[in-house]
């Protein structure tokens, strides 16, 4: 069966890739993802300390931590010249 379909050429897909490529590398991308991540760790978290103060210091925490541990290591892992 596998030999009635042809395989799709790289350079065919190569435009296809680079679109979702470049979104997922995207900072807007990331900073939603960060908002997820903290809002589910809080929510999760929620049944151990069982108040809504703690919860929210614990998303905001998480929140700050992801986007600054994001910013350094953009600054530091951008594109070096040779």
């Amino acid at each position: 069966m596998r030999l009635l379909f042809g395989r799709v050429r790289y350079r065919g897909i190569d435009y296809d890739l680079n679109i979702i490529s470049n979104i997922l590398c995207s900072s807007f991308f990331v900073f939603i993802d960060i908002f997820f991540l903290s809002l589910i760790l809080a929510i999760f978290t929620f049944a151990i300390h069982q108040s809504i103060t703690i919860s929210s210091l614990i998303f905001t925490g998480c929140y700050t931590f992801c986007f600054s541990i994001f910013m350094v290591l953009k600054k530091w892992l951008r594109d070096q010249p040779d």
